[in-house]
């Protein structure tokens, strides 16, 4: 269920997967932080709104550098090994690194409409359907990468890929 965050089971069995897996584990749990804030305002006082939209700014302001690390690991190692077996020029790989780049304008339209408080408090249900945007390409991008691109690597990854992946996706990203 998109925006319910629980203790998720390992789907994948490849030590260098189950970092990605772990990864896209925190990445929601951020998620919820701010996607927590986002449903308050539907319901809060509409001045109280601003402290809100400006919470939700310092979550996204976190949240950004944490869910770049990881795309950066899918997009330099993850994806490259994958390609070699399936492709990237078209196919999931070119969707899923599509969906990188359109999640991150959501977030940062959002950080630069809110970086000055030049909008009024009619504007945030637009600013916050925007917002919402973003995260839901984010939690169908994790599930698509969860349940499509990492079974098929493990179907066709080699012993000297997985230990190759596992080597450098080995890092930390919080």
């Amino acid at each position: 269920m998109i925006g319910r965050v629980d203790m998720q089971q390992f789907q994948t069995k490849m030590k260098a997967l189950r970092i990605l897996e772990n990864e896209h584990m925190l990445i929601r749990s951020l998620m919820h932080e701010w996607f927590s804030e986002m449903q308050i305002i539907k319901t809060c006082a509409p001045l109280a709104r601003f402290e809100h939209v400006n919470n939700i700014r310092k979550l996204i302001t976190a949240f950004i550098p944490v869910l770049m690390k990881h795309q950066e690991k899918e997009s330099r190692f993850f994806f490259p090994i994958l390609g070699s077996y399936i492709g990237t020029d078209q196919g999931p790989i070119i969707t899923i690194e599509a969906e990188h780049d359109e999640m991150m304008q959501y977030f940062n339209h959002f950080l630069e409409v809110t970086k000055v408080m030049n909008y009024e408090v009619e504007d945030i249900p637009l600013i916050m359907q925007d917002l919402n945007e973003g995260y839901e390409i984010c939690m169908v991008h994790m599930y698509k990468e969860e349940n499509v691109l990492f079974p098929m690597a493990e179907k066709v990854f080699k012993i000297k890929d997985e230990d190759l992946l596992l080597e450098v996706v080995n890092t930390k990203i919080l």
